[in-house]
């Protein structure tokens, strides 16, 4: 599995397809969707990262910004900075993704 982060906007999914046709698009809107519905998204990212051992998935960062007054927005945001951190450590190769230019980092 590959992990590619950035920022919003970044390239992040055109580079990820020049890696791979079985891309996991924009990971953390889907934490967001499993957290808002009650769910687990550490569980959500096991199955993710499980069913898709040979492919990419591209996450944004989202804790480089104001820290958020809403409850649900810190929560969401540690979620989806600690589930990152939890797929890089699995991840084969990990990039990251500023104005279109991809960077490995591991």
């Amino acid at each position: 599995m590959v992990l590619v982060v950035g920022g919003m906007h970044q390239g992040k999914y055109v580079f990820a397809r020049s890696l791979s046709e079985d891309v996991v698009k924009d990971l953390h809107t889907e934490i967001r969707r499993c957290m808002e519905g009650g769910e687990d998204p550490w569980a959500l990212a096991e199955q993710v990262r499980s069913s898709h051992p040979q492919g990419v998935i591209t996450m944004a960062e989202l804790g480089c910004g104001l820290i958020p007054a809403d409850a649900f927005e810190r929560d969401y945001r540690e979620a989806v900075g600690r589930i990152s951190c939890e797929l890089a450590k699995h991840a084969d190769a990990v990039y990251r993704v500023c104005c279109g230019i991809a960077v490995r980092l591991k």
